[in-house]
């Protein structure tokens, strides 16, 4: 079923959202800190988010509008759940690309109905027209360059290469030998590395490995050399 990512700094509705989705099958996985969503969605791999609006580091909207300007999270389908009941609370989640709002205090049929819809809708979208993502998220470099200056992000850049031919090389020869578990742990550190420049679509390669969802190497392989061409373009391209 799906993993479900609940951003809320209520231990207590963590507890009941976990409650109500973990016996149809979902893996629910609560973040309290707005500061950390968007680092434990990248960890994460969820199908969908449940965002409250008030919370600790970042608002739900602050991280709503982050995400919908990524292209790994674009179209990740997001409820609201919160306290806020007007109607202009409503109409402004929606027009920063919520998918759904639901008001404290919830039903927990309220709860399965919306999720369901909202990933049924996903999972249809995604076997009509699957979206194409991005080799590399270019905010993400930019960031990376104003963090450490051009010289040190590139020496960075350079690292990531090596890195993914032997991660990939690594994974390749441990999904050909039967060891998943290797697979698994070389993938998931792969993956992380990934987050770090945004290399989006070998990130997501890495995650099917990682859920089992993969057994052969050939896509992140061809995923692996493709990533490489396009950090070494966006070495040799100077920042704007």
């Amino acid at each position: 079923m799906a993993r479900i990512v609940i951003v809320d700094d209520d231990e207590l509705i963590c507890a009941i959202v976990a409650r109500t989705l973990t016996p149809l099958g979902h893996t629910v996985v609560s973040v309290r800190d707005g500061a950390d969503a968007l680092d434990s969605l990248w960890e994460s791999g969820p199908d969908l988010v449940i965002l409250d609006c008030a919370l600790p580091g970042k608002t739900g909207l602050t991280i709503l509008g982050e995400m919908r300007a990524s292209a790994m999270f674009r179209d990740l389908p997001v409820l609201i759940l919160t306290a806020r009941r007007s109607d202009w609370h409503v109409k402004m989640a929606l027009d920063a690309g919520a998918n759904a709002y639901v008001r404290k205090p919830f039903a927990p049929e309220e709860l399965i109905a919306n999720v369901t819809t909202l990933l049924a809708g996903a999972n249809g979208a995604a076997k009509a027209a699957p979206a194409p993502v991005a080799l590399l998220d270019c905010e993400r470099l930019v960031d990376l360059r104003g963090a450490v200056g051009e010289a040190d992000a590139n020496r960075l850049l350079e690292m990531m290469v090596r890195d993914i031919a032997a991660r990939s090389e690594a994974i390749a020869g441990a999904l050909g030998g039967g060891d998943y578990v290797r697979a698994e742990r070389e993938a998931h550190a792969l993956r992380g590395a990934c987050n770090g420049i945004g290399a989006l679509e070998l990130g997501l390669a890495c995650l099917a490995i990682e859920r089992g969802e993969c057994r052969t190497s050939e896509k992140l392989q061809d995923l692996a050399v493709r990533t490489m061409a396009a950090i070494e373009e966006a070495r040799r391209t100077p920042a704007p």
